[in-house]
């Protein structure tokens, strides 16, 4: 029986999915399994899977039905107690299963373990670092209205049964994209024991087909504004950070379309955002940038 399961959400990802298995196999002193689940790819990633010869690695297809699909479908199949994600063009970091499970041996309580991470470029190039934090499950929904995530998919090492009593990932194919930001509210609503254990974990790849640069990706934003709507309905916890969630989704869809040239877009947006929090000035000083924009390039 291993002791962590890894989930590998994979969908025409052939350029990246070697190093990313790569990066796995590196982890030492720990008895892992690989779960890739290929969500209806045309590029099936069994070539590279069988030149691995690998038994820890398994392969699991399913009909394209988007990432939250994919993620149940490998949690559902995990034989571990544990599991962790990475996504198929990201890189795990040395030592990083042998750190995280150690922290849920010091602390036997914990449901769910995260850490930090870094962004590289394509090449390796280190774009930046994202050092979290010791946070309560509130304080992590208010760093998530704000737009800080302290907990990520790139570091989260969770129990299987914590994932299975909220119900899994969204299978809405309209939240592709945002399934972990929507998993992630309710998983803090639940009040799981969250522990950081301090250190780089993994890598978030950025390159040109990064799905978080879409214009679908700016769309799945509004979305889970409307899940996040409708659960704060229910829950006083999310019901005083909705602004924040507003100013935010509203802002980032504004940045997105002053960025892109969209400038009449982006002057909606950015009312929309002041609207949500009047007194945050960020949303005034791009309203009035991307006005001048959109008069001085009609």
């Amino acid at each position: 029986m291993p002791q962590v399961s890894i989930i590998l959400p994979y969908f025409e990802g052939q350029r990246w999915l070697l190093k990313a298995i790569q990066s796995v196999q590196a982890q030492k002193e720990v008895s892992w399994e690989l779960i890739v689940v290929d969500d209806g790819s045309k590029q099936s990633p069994g070539s590279i899977l069988h030149s691995l010869s690998d038994d820890r690695i398994r392969l699991i297809k399913i009909k394209h039905a988007g990432k939250g699909a994919a993620l149940n479908r490998g949690v559902e199949r995990a034989q571990a107690d544990i599991v962790c994600f990475l996504d198929q063009d990201d890189i795990m970091l040395k030592g990083r299963l042998k750190k995280q499970l150690e922290a849920f041996v010091k602390y036997p309580d914990s449901d769910v373990v995260y850490s930090d991470y870094e962004r590289v470029f394509d090449d390796g190039t280190v774009i930046d670092q994202f050092i979290s934090s010791k946070a309560s499950n509130q304080e992590c929904i208010h760093n998530m209205a704000k737009g800080v995530a302290l907990v990520s998919m790139q570091t989260m090492m969770i129990r299987k049964n914590t994932i299975m009593r909220i119900g899994g990932f969204s299978e809405d194919p309209e939240l592709t994209g945002l399934d972990d930001a929507e998993f992630f509210v309710r998983l803090f609503v639940s009040e799981p024991i969250l522990t950081y254990e301090p250190g780089l974990v993994q890598q978030w790849v950025q390159h040109g087909k990064n799905y978080s640069l879409s214009e679908q990706f700016q769309e799945s934003r509004l979305i889970t504004l409307n899940y996040l709507a409708n659960l704060a309905k229910k829950c006083p916890m999310i019901q005083k950070e909705l602004p924040y969630f507003r100013f935010h989704t509203h802002y980032m869809r504004g940045l997105y379309c002053l960025e892109h040239n969209m400038a009449k877009k982006a002057t909606r947006a950015f009312l929309r955002a002041i609207h949500s929090c009047p007194f945050n000035w960020k949303g005034y000083y791009l309203l009035i940038k991307s006005l001048i924009y959109q008069f001085s390039y009609p």
